[in-house]
C-alpha cells in the first residue's frame, strides 16, 4: 500500500509540474497573440519602418511593443525585436525620449561648431526599465528589467561627421543564459526621436485598443 501511495503522489507531482509548465508557456504566448498594431515609425539611420503594437487589459494599456532592429549574421538590419514598455510607464518613456532628443540636438550643435569628430559619451537620461523581446528561430525570448543607457556618438564617415544616439546592448534571455541577442535602439537625427514620440499618445493608443475590443464584442 505504501508503494502504491508513493507512486500516486509522484504521479500527481508530475502532473502538477506539467500544468505549471503549460501555464508558464501561456504567460508568454498569449500576450504575443493579443498584440494589436497601433502605429509605426521610420528610422533614418537604418532606413526602415517599424511597427508599434500594444496590449489592453481591464480597459487599460498593459504593454506597448516598439519594434527595433537587430543585426543578422550578414550584418543587415531586421525587425525581429521589441522594446516592451509597461502601460503605466508610457508617459515616463515618452518624456525620456523628449529629453534625449533635446540633449542630442544641443550636443550635435556643439560637436559641429567645435569640429568634434570623436565622441562617445553617456547622455544621462533616465528611462523606465523595459523588457526586450526578440525572435530566435521560431520562438520569442525575453530579457526583463533592462535599463536604457543612450550614448551620444560622433562617427567619421569619409569626409563627413555624423552624430547619433545609440543604445546597443547584447541582451540575454531571462530564462536561458545561453540565448542572447544584439539589439539597436538608434537615432540618426531629431526626426527619428519625433517619429516615435508622436506615436506614444497614451489616450490615442487606448482608444484604438478599446475600439477594437468593443467591435469584437459585438459578435458572439
Amino acid at each position: 500500500l505504501t508503494k502504491i501511495k508513493t507512486k500516486q503522489i509522484l504521479k500527481r507531482e508530475r502532473n502538477m509540474k506539467k500544468i505549471i509548465l503549460v501555464l508558464c508557456l501561456l504567460t508568454f504566448i498569449l500576450p504575443i497573440k493579443a498584440q494589436q498594431k497601433v502605429g509605426e515609425y521610420t528610422n533614418s539611420y537604418v532606413s526602415k519602418t517599424f511597427s508599434i503594437e500594444a496590449v489592453e487589459k481591464n480597459n487599460k494599456i498593459e504593454k506597448v511593443y516598439i519594434g527595433i532592429p537587430t543585426v543578422l549574421e550578414s550584418r543587415t538590419y531586421s525587425r525581429a525585436a521589441d522594446i516592451v514598455v509597461k502601460g503605466k510607464d508610457i508617459e515616463l518613456f515618452k518624456t525620456a525620449l523628449e529629453l534625449a532628443r533635446d540633449k542630442f540636438s544641443e550636443w550635435k550643435k556643439v560637436a559641429k561648431e567645435n569640429n568634434v569628430t570623436e565622441m562617445d559619451k553617456e547622455m544621462g537620461i533616465n528611462f523606465p526599465k523595459v523588457t526586450v523581446a526578440w525572435l530566435y528561430g521560431r520562438k520569442w525570448w525575453f530579457s526583463w528589467g533592462n535599463k536604457i543607457n543612450l550614448k551620444f556618438l560622433t562617427l567619421k564617415i569619409l569626409d563627413n561627421t555624423r552624430c547619433i544616439a545609440l543604445w546597443a546592448p547584447t541582451v540575454t534571455s531571462s530564462t536561458n543564459r545561453y540565448i542572447d541577442q544584439e539589439i539597436y535602439f538608434v537615432f540618426g537625427d531629431e526626426e527619428d526621436f519625433n517619429s516615435i514620440i508622436n506615436q506614444l499618445d497614451s489616450q490615442r493608443i487606448l482608444n484604438e485598443l478599446l475600439n477594437t475590443k468593443n467591435n469584437s464584442e459585438l459578435f458572439h
